[in-house]
């Protein structure tokens, strides 16, 4: 067992033979798409790395998927950005996807995912330039959900960062 998953699941590397997405639905519809169509596609072209938290009988419980990602520095709050190098990018890991299933909902393994993620970005972080964790709360039009989500990431440490508006092209 790795992170800190309950003796009865398992996290382990996303295997597409092995674990059967088909009943997968945390209730977010990118989320599960992305899961489901195209988390194969994009670690097999080396873009990301997709974990999955499995039952004793193998169904997926929840999965998170992790790729590098960089920042501009300007775009950190400022008591990070003094800190940083005043021009390009800060390296990052990007926590890109996590999702629960809803039959499993509301009993901690979100948590556990993320408390699988980090160590892994702590991992990497040993071997090269790597300082700063990004993720992104989907705003899928349920405050509730998105909320709770904020709120479990607030809970591991991760800092809010109002988003910049993306100019007119």
């Amino acid at each position: 067992m790795t992170g800190g998953e309950s003796p009865k699941s398992l996290i382990e590397p996303f295997d597409p033979d092995k674990h059967d997405r088909t009943a997968f639905s945390c209730g977010v519809e990118q989320v599960d798409n992305s899961f489901k169509k195209t988390a194969k596609k994009l670690a097999d072209a080396g873009n990301l790395r997709v974990h999955v938290m499995t039952a004793p009988d193998g169904a997926v419980i929840g999965f998170y998927a992790l790729n590098v990602h960089a920042i501009d520095y300007q775009d950190l709050p400022a008591k990070y950005a003094r800190t940083r190098p005043a021009h390009g990018s800060i390296p990052a890991a990007f926590l890109s996807m996590t999702g629960v299933d809803q039959r499993n909902a509301g009993q901690g393994y979100g948590g556990d995912l993320l408390a699988d993620a980090l160590p892994r970005v702590a991992r990497a972080a040993e071997h090269m330039g790597l300082d700063v964790v990004v993720l992104d709360v989907f705003d899928d039009g349920n405050s509730d959900f998105a909320e709770r989500r904020m709120r479990l990431y607030a809970g591991h440490g991760q800092k809010k960062v109002q988003p910049k508006p993306i100019p007119d092209l």
